[in-house]
């Protein structure tokens, strides 16, 4: 294939997806021809069209002669046409403006940030709750319930509050339970709390049988892995909007769409996958098209992902559920600008 033919490809194939993404309805080479500027006659584009579908970047449908994009040419058209969108200033300062309508706490926060994909891609928007375990130690209170049991409250740098009730092996005073809590606010402070134990452990060594016996007492009551255990927690926004698209007017379809996003814990699953590929903080915008998703969840939708931090740590996920045919440019390019704005935010309320 020289240049120039790949050239011609690769326009016709952008110009069916995007005639599919917003009418619906499979493409003829006669639409083609009617829409282009190609300057190419019907034969040439129907053998262009017919080299297309022998790659399977398109397909047709039984009941038609027209053509629709199959999951590897959603893919192309992705890869290799929309690497660089962006939204419009003019949207980007409307999404600015709904965080600043009112004072959010972090939960609303959350909680909008869903609405805003929602709305602004006509698909479905998902967040999950930040993980506390990619937090950071701010501040730790004990309380004495008598009895040998103790109520611990973790405060991470987001303000995001944990308790927990533990029960000790031997009665603890409030006077030692109040030493450890200052030793831990004052030594533990910014500290990632996956790296607590670690951390306690390492200062221990060599230390004076009194300060011993605190960083023992600190380790036996501080279980973080009790303390920060939580299942990802997700938001959903704008289901209606899927169910909107005439893909999903088959019962059969709508029902195994709504049981996924009733029970939820595959596509939790699929978000947490995300999250942990994600340490570095580095990656942007995960496109999953039709059956290119693990699991085999929601085969005839495409879910854009990306992850949101605070100071540069990944702690959570967001994007929108949609049909293959979505507006993959302004789905994407939204995807990431909230996530971006979003940690921008964050980073701001954190403490």
């Amino acid at each position: 294939m020289t240049i120039d033919a790949g050239i011609r490809r690769n326009r016709v194939l952008k110009l069916i997806i995007n005639t599919y993404i917003t009418s619906g309805n499979p493409v003829s080479s006669r639409t083609i021809c009617a829409h282009s500027m190609l300057g190419l006659c019907p034969a040439s584009i129907r053998n262009i069209m017919a080299d297309l579908e022998e790659q399977d970047l398109i397909t047709h449908l039984h009941t038609s002669a027209g053509r629709i994009p199959t999951d590897k040419g959603y893919r192309f058209y992705v890869d290799n046409f929309l690497s660089n969108v962006q939204l419009s200033v003019q949207d980007q300062l409307e999404i600015a403006d709904e965080y600043i309508k009112k004072q959010l706490v972090l939960e609303e926060i959350i909680a909008k940030t869903s609405q805003i994909l929602s709305d602004f891609t006509h698909c479905a928007g998902v967040i999950s709750l930040p993980l506390i375990k990619r937090g950071c130690f701010k501040v730790i209170r004990f309380i004495d319930l008598g009895t040998k049991k103790v109520c611990i409250t973790l405060i991470t740098d987001l303000g995001i509050t944990k308790s927990l009730v533990v029960c000790m092996d031997i009665e603890v005073s409030g006077e030692v339970l109040k030493k450890v809590e200052n030793f831990m606010n004052s030594q533990l402070k910014d500290v990632p709390l996956v790296q607590i134990k670690t951390k306690l452990r390492k200062m221990m060594i060599g230390e004076t049988h009194s300060l011993f016996y605190i960083f023992k007492q600190a380790l036996e009551l501080i279980d973080l892995s009790a303390l920060v255990k939580r299942d990802l927690q997700v938001y959903f926004e704008g289901i209606s909007n899927i169910l909107s698209f005439s893909e999903f007017t088959n019962s059969e379809m709508m029902c195994e769409f709504v049981k996924i996003m009733d029970e939820k814990s595959d596509f939790i699953k699929l978000m947490q996958d995300v999250i942990d590929n994600d340490q570095a903080g580095t990656t942007k915008v995960k496109v999953l098209i039709g059956n290119e998703k693990p699991e085999e969840i929601m085969e005839d939708c495409t879910v854009i992902l990306s992850t949101y931090k605070v100071n540069s740590r990944c702690i959570g996920a967001l994007g929108v559920i949609g049909p293959r045919r979505m507006n993959y440019a302004r789905s994407i390019a939204t995807v990431e600008y909230v996530a971006d704005h979003l940690s921008d935010l964050l980073d701001k309320f954190s403490f």
